[in-house]
């Protein structure tokens, strides 16, 4: 299983995007992958207020691929909460990021797909044991 981040999301959502192929291809190319609510909202508020595409069109197309039975929906509790603000503080992450990368390592997920240079250039997050590669399948 893969996690995904929301840059790869709205480019597989959006069909104007110039990465668009690429970042369908990753989805056909993949057997299942986990998505948690900060990529769900940030896709949409992208989608709709960055790409100008309707909400009701935006809101469609991210239900659509939640209920794809490939999709894993990952839920913020209080650990995984607990877990980003002590990501963020250790590795000057940013709130959002920390949280994305910690619901995907608390949940064992062992590779996130970005196209955010800000995460690419992690590589790989080492965290309390546990350990995610970010890799940017678009390049």
């Amino acid at each position: 299983m893969i996690g995904i981040d929301t840059s790869i999301l709205v480019y597989a959502l959006d069909p104007t995007c110039p990465e668009h192929a690429d970042a369908a291809k990753t989805f056909l190319a993949s057997k299942n992958w986990a998505v948690n609510s900060t990529v769900v909202h940030e896709c949409y508020h992208t989608l709709v207020f960055k790409r100008k595409m309707t909400p009701n069109d935006s809101r469609l197309k991210i239900v659509g691929f939640l209920k794809d039975s490939r999709t894993t929906f990952l839920n913020l509790n209080k650990t995984v909460s607990m877990l980003a603000l002590e990501l963020a503080t250790k590795m000057n992450l940013g709130g959002r990021d920390s949280i994305i990368i910690s619901s995907y390592i608390h949940k064992h997920i062992p590779e996130i797909y970005s196209h955010d240079e800000e995460l690419t250039g992690l590589s790989e997050v080492k965290f309390k044991g546990r350990h995610v590669s970010i890799t940017d399948p678009i390049k």
